[in-house]
């Protein structure tokens, strides 16, 4: 649907349900097209949190590094002297 600033102004709640049910509103200043109102995408799913906390784990299982627990500057500087 295209309309006019002016009409917009008048009919904004209907523009919005419009949009809002997934049709496009165009709107137009001194006939240029200048503004658009559609939809917010729709949120995903909340993942349930059980099974989040699992694949976390499973990453954390896969990419296990051995350095839990060492502060960034032991890390750093372990890694300066395997490359000596």
């Amino acid at each position: 649907m295209t309309t006019t600033l002016r009409d917009a102004k008048a009919r904004l709640s209907e523009m919005v349900k419009r949009a809002s049910h997934g049709e496009e509103v165009v709107i137009t200043v001194h006939g240029k097209e200048t503004a658009k109102l559609v939809a917010v995408p729709k949120r995903a799913k909340k993942r349930d949190k059980e099974k989040w906390l699992r694949e976390l784990d499973k990453l954390r299982e896969e990419n296990w590094t051995g350095r839990y627990g060492k502060r960034a500057q032991e890390i750093q500087d372990e890694d300066r002297a395997e490359r000596l």
